[in-house]
């Protein structure tokens, strides 16, 4: 979504106690002083802005999945014990501050949902949050700088997001955590928790369990559409970004579809598109990508405290500016998340946790022959995945790839995720920690942040997460099919050849049209640049990767363009 920028400021020294007013200024030079301050730009929502307290961002009642009210927030306001019950009966994307009565200390929190990032720093006089990594620079000569070693511990694994940043001294805040001021800093206590959501025994349908999941996504969708109206969405002719069409349609809200497509049929998706914008009567604009008009030296992450997005992205982010403005669109939603969140898995997890279950051979046998339709493979395969799935000690490490990267550049011990749930414990549900392990790789594609109107990731909402970790993992590929539920739960939403597609065409043609029309830039971006200059990556390596065939589906077209986004996000910080 478009980004919700405030700064709140807190003096590191404390005598007696803390003052119980939240001062909010209206200039940003205004912010580091005595007592606890906020600033929040004029297009941020605020609500219940009291001087004990404030929720900055969205929130929706859970009963209604309407916007909540000032009034509604009073009570959760007045106690830090009280952000538990927030949490049950709030969602959103939204950062609380309270004055904890009960303990005579300020407390803060972020909603489980990741959906409004917020960073932590530390100076010599003060504690310092922010929605927006740049205002980190109003306290001192310069702002942020790269912490190259992060860069390079970032770069091997780029899929997990992790508490520490890319930037020295800030560390992101993890969802659904509370901190608490106290004399020597912040406590943390963790408030919001997968292990709460994972499946218990077992006993609805399938078909129950997809209407359940309908329910909860229109409510969901139906809540985003309020507070932004004529939203567009970006759709690909897939089923995620589809079921947010239906969910809005279903909603009567007024929305447009934008699709993009490559100049070859291999990422050619119109046709799907218009089917899906035909059946549910909703405008489309369509777009052809231009490798020659994409600027190889813009980073897609600028202002960002990690290069967590695609360098390609900026491609997808001025066509999806131009069909939203062509639609007059006030907002963009996309699909992201969506094969994380509904368990697009390609393992034995779903066979040995419907064993695990005690549901029995048969049953166990169907969820085998499902996961070889969804895989691919034949039985003997899968029932041998099975056996060594079963027998083996599942591992709570994150593997990095370290190719191309330098080994003086690479911290490899220093690897916190941002959400550590590798370490839950499942029960019998075991496939559930690469569920979750799903959801975490979600977490560094679902913020947009680019130009134009506010785009986001709406399926990653916090009730819809919870609702998916309870489903257990032998559902989801019912019928042989991925994300089956999904598919079931908006079947007579959306049109057959949308629900029965079980893969579809991406931009990879595109990507490559990139890598080799700026193929000469790129190299003298990497060879020449800062990423090499700081012992982040092997130049010899790196320079034998631009003269590999990177025709194939394994070359190392994407590892090269990522580092050439990292060069451009740091000298963007530079």
């Amino acid at each position: 979504m478009k980004k919700i920028r405030f700064i709140l400021a807190f003096p590191r020294a404390i005598e007696g106690d803390p003052p119980r007013k939240l001062v909010r200024v209206t200039g940003l030079q205004d912010i580091l002083a005595t007592g606890p301050r906020i600033w929040v730009a004029d297009d941020a929502p605020v609500r219940s802005l009291d001087p004990q307290g404030a929720v900055i961002g969205h929130a929706f009642s859970r009963d209604d999945d309407r916007p909540v009210r000032d009034a509604a927030l009073e009570e959760p306001l007045r106690s830090a014990a009280a952000f538990q019950s927030m949490v049950a009966q709030l969602w959103g994307a939204y950062f609380a501050i309270l004055y904890d009565t009960t303990r005579v200390r300020w407390a803060v929190m972020v909603d489980p949902s990741g959906l409004l990032p917020v960073y932590r720093q530390e100076t010599k006089h003060h504690f310092l949050f922010t929605s927006d990594p740049a205002l980190f620079g109003l306290h001192g000569p310069s702002g942020p700088r790269v912490e190259w070693s992060r860069l390079a511990g970032f770069l091997a694994r780029p899929e997990l997001r992790q508490r520490a940043t890319c930037l020295a001294g800030i560390e992101e805040l993890a969802p659904g955590t509370m901190l608490t001021r106290e004399v020597g800093g912040w406590e943390e206590a963790s408030i919001w928790g997968p292990a709460d959501f994972l499946p218990v025994e077992h006993s609805v349908t399938f078909e129950e369990t997809a209407e359940a999941l309908r329910h909860r996504l229109i409510g969901i969708i139906g809540a985003w559409g309020q507070i932004f109206k004529n939203p567009v969405v970006a759709v690909s002719g897939g089923v995620d970004s589809s079921l947010i069409c239906a969910a809005l349609a279903a909603n009567g809200r007024r929305f447009g579809c934008v699709t993009m497509a490559t100049v070859d049929r291999s990422g050619d998706e119109r046709a799907y598109a218009q089917q899906l914008a035909t059946h549910l009567r909703a405008p489309l604009e369509e777009f052809d990508y231009d490798p020659s008009v994409f600027d190889p030296l813009r980073s897609a992450s600028r202002g960002q405290a990690r290069p967590h997005r695609r360098l390609f992205s900026t491609a997808f982010d001025a066509l999806l500016s131009e069909g939203a403005e062509a639609l007059e669109g006030s907002a963009i939603f996309d699909g992201n998340g969506g094969d994380n969140l509904f368990c697009y898995l390609h393992s034995a997890a779903p066979v040995v946790d419907r064993w695990l279950s005690g549901s029995g051979l048969r049953a166990t046998l169907g969820t085998l022959t499902d996961m070889c339709r969804v895989t691919g493979c034949d039985v003997p395969t899968m029932m041998r995945a099975s056996l060594r799935r079963l027998l083996r000690r599942p591992d709570a490490g994150w593997p990095p790839d370290t190719s191309l990267l330098s080994d003086r550049g690479v911290d490899l011990e220093y690897c916190e995720p941002l959400t550590p749930w590798l370490t839950q414990d499942c029960g019998q549900h075991k496939g559930k920690r690469d569920h979750l392990a799903l959801i975490m790789q979600a977490q560094n594609h679902v913020h947009g942040f680019g130009p134009g109107p506010p785009r986001f990731s709406p399926l990653m909402s916090q009730p819809l997460v919870e609702l998916c970790l309870g489903v257990p993992t032998w559902l989801w590929p019912h019928g042989g099919r991925n994300r089956a539920l999904a598919r079931m739960a908006f079947a007579g939403d959306l049109p057959s050849s949308i629900i029965a597609r079980t893969s579809k065409a991406g931009p990879d043609s595109f990507v490559r049209a990139i890598y080799r029309h700026h193929r000469s830039a790129f190299r003298e971006l990497l060879l020449d640049g800062q990423l090499v200059a700081e012992s982040v990556l092997d130049r010899e390596a790196v320079e034998r990767a631009f003269d590999l065939d990177t025709s194939t589906p394994g070359s190392t077209v994407y590892r090269l363009l990522d580092f050439a986004e990292a060069e451009n996000w740091a000298r963007s910080w530079s």
